[in-house]
């Protein structure tokens, strides 16, 4: 039912509008999801259209699948947040689709720890209010679009290291790539690797992801194994321990130890042809 009057409402008038009885409509009240009324006296109440509007929205979120704690966590956000745009009573999928559209370019460029809410929202060209009525926190929106980032980052990339052929110069090109071009690739992965609350989703999301970069290296570690570059070894384990040399290497090119991306390019490669090396050497060894 729609409302046009600017006239005070009451409580009926509320519950007449939106469909909602007076238990729910206390109760939001008492959990800070909607504002307290205008009161003239100890039992005259009187709501708005503004009201109306924030029950409406109430109402749409939760059928949209977030629960009231979300709700409540966004609004409070809206709060906090400078009203720089005109807020939306409606999530839309168009706009939430260009939140994560201008999400993907920002964690691209920045990582995750350094983008902000604020450059999201000013890319899209809204206030942070609008950004707490589709997503709870950053956290959130980074894990619906971590695919399109990872792909936003590499996308032209792999197409040039996909034309080498020695696979261990290939695995070598995608270590040069992150440790040089792309920094933010390892906080991303730092992101991932690190605990995500108690929540399935998150973590199922997690695993997925990283599963993914694990499988990018182990695709050319079994290339190198079966053109005898490698000796044989578990390519599930050896991709995850080179992910994981990843993550680590920063430790090494900053602060006391200062070695140069070169030098660990170089001691990774070396590393991978020893095995090849040492495989020969011990084969060529006379029988007693």
């Amino acid at each position: 039912m729609e409302h046009h009057e600017k006239r005070p409402l009451r409580i009926s008038d509320l519950e007449r509008i939106t469909g909602l009885n007076r238990s729910t409509i206390h109760y939001y009240i008492r959990e800070g999801l909607l504002s307290p009324p205008h009161r003239t006296g100890k039992t005259m109440a009187y709501y708005d259209s503004r009201h109306v509007a924030d029950l409406r929205r109430i109402k749409e979120l939760q059928k949209s699948g977030y629960p009231l704690a979300i709700i409540k966590e966004m609004k409070s956000g809206a709060r906090k947040s400078s009203k720089t745009d005109e807020e939306e009573t409606f999530p839309s999928p168009n706009r939430r689709q260009q939140i994560m559209d201008k999400a993907v370019v920002v964690f691209a460029r920045k990582g995750y720890h350094k983008a902000r809410i604020s450059d999201i929202t000013k890319a899209v060209g809204v206030g942070q209010s609008t950004f707490y009525i589709y997503f709870p926190n950053k956290k959130a929106l980074f894990m619906e679009c971590v695919d399109q980032v990872f792909q936003a980052m590499f996308s032209g990339v792999w197409e040039e290291i996909k034309h080498e052929k020695n696979p261990i110069k290939r695995l070598r090109m995608r270590a040069e790539v992150v440790l040089k071009s792309y920094p933010q690739f390892i906080d991303i992965l730092h992101v991932l690797h690190g605990t995500f609350e108690d929540d399935p989703n998150l973590d199922a999301k997690r695993k997925e992801i990283y599963d993914s970069v694990a499988r990018t290296v182990q695709r050319d570690i079994q290339k190198a194994i079966y053109e005898g570059l490698m000796i044989p070894v578990n390519t599930e384990i050896a991709s995850y321990m080179l992910v994981g040399w990843l993550e680590t290497a920063p430790l090494l090119l900053d602060g006391e130890k200062g070695y140069t991306v070169e030098e660990l390019l170089d001691t990774l490669e070396n590393l991978l042809k020893q095995t090849l090396r040492y495989r020969k050497e011990t084969r060529s060894e006379p029988r007693a």
